[in-house]
């Protein structure tokens, strides 16, 4: 994500839970699981896990396990999206799919989940667990909703914010309440870290989206413009769709094209329009909102280093 020694002691103490956790003798198992953990990725969700805890008391132990859950069932939804979007790569590698099948891609997802069972059984409170559990059911819910609002031309910018709430923000408000509620933290405190948590959640996703036609494909390492052939369609898109002056001419396109041509016309109008300026400027307003919570908790080395994180989610390539 970045070189700041803090964060990479963190992701690396993560990293290695995850591994102890997930170990198994089966040799494609540990092969998918070492490469999916060896791609990188930015953990954000388990350091919120970790950052929230720290404006409580828990032990690192305790912590680090459910840090590491979380992250697991991150990885897994990431399985079976790629299985679903039918991408290629994942972070410059090639999928789990497409290493070892669909088959095999979606029992290793169905694994990775069996494995945070024991995980949150014995480190979560019975509280902390039904809300894993309601958040891990409105994630599939979105999920599902995706995949049938694919190629809809009348999807709202209100369909878009509830699909990328469910999606994506709800899993980094997880992250934090549980951090927070493990150690102890309630009240406002508590309130402020999981509002700030969804903000901060909304913004990554928008901004998420935007590298589907802003990124390079040798940085981000996926399929630049994916979302749009597939039927996904993103904030600058919606934002097209909703506009008096490009909506008929934007629906028009995605009805009559093929996918090659309807991507570089929709590319064109939203360039034309400046659709990626308006969509940073949304997520501006979620990061404003962040940080307002922010600013509500105690000012310490944890909160500014909260704050660096997520600056960083902001006008990101990858």
């Amino acid at each position: 994500m970045w070189k700041n020694k803090k964060y990479k002691d963190i992701k690396n103490k993560v990293d290695e839970r995850i591994l102890k956790i997930t170990a198994n003798k089966n040799e494609i198992i540990q092969e998918a699981v070492t490469d999916l953990v060896n791609a990188g990725g930015k953990r954000l969700r388990p350091i919120l896990v970790i950052l929230a805890s720290r404006f409580g008391e828990i032990e690192d132990e305790k912590v680090y396990n459910i840090a590491a859950g979380i992250e697991i069932i991150h990885m897994s939804t990431l399985i079976h999206d790629d299985i679903i979007d039918e991408a290629d790569l994942r972070r410059g590698e090639k999928t789990t799919h497409k290493r070892f099948g669909k088959k095999m891609a979606v029992f290793i997802g169905d694994y990775l989940i069996s494995r945070t069972l024991d995980i949150f059984e014995d480190n979560l409170s019975k509280k902390s667990r039904k809300k894993l559990n309601k958040v891990v059911s409105l994630i599939c819910e979105g999920e599902i909703k995706q995949f049938q609002n694919k190629n809809n031309i009348e999807i709202s910018t209100l369909d878009y914010f509830r699909r990328i709430r469910k999606k994506t923000a709800l899993l980094f408000g997880l992250s934090m309440y549980i951090g927070a509620y493990e150690s102890g933290i309630r009240g406002k405190k508590f309130n402020h870290l999981y509002n700030f948590a969804i903000e901060m959640g909304m913004a990554f996703q928008i901004e998420d989206d935007l590298l589907d036609f802003q990124g390079k494909e040798d940085i981000t390492g996926k399929n630049v413009g994916k979302d749009l052939e597939s039927g996904i369609y993103t904030l600058p898109v919606v934002l097209l769709l909703n506009n008096k002056k490009t909506k008929e001419k934007t629906k028009e396109i995605l009805r009559n094209e093929n996918k090659v041509i309807a991507r570089k016309k929709i590319i064109e109008l939203i360039n034309k329009y400046d659709m990626i300026g308006e969509s940073r400027s949304i997520a501006e307003k979620f990061v404003k909102k962040a940080k307002n919570n922010l600013k509500e908790l105690p000012d310490n080395k944890t909160r500014k280093f909260i704050l660096k994180i997520m600056e960083r989610q902001i006008d990101r390539r990858y």
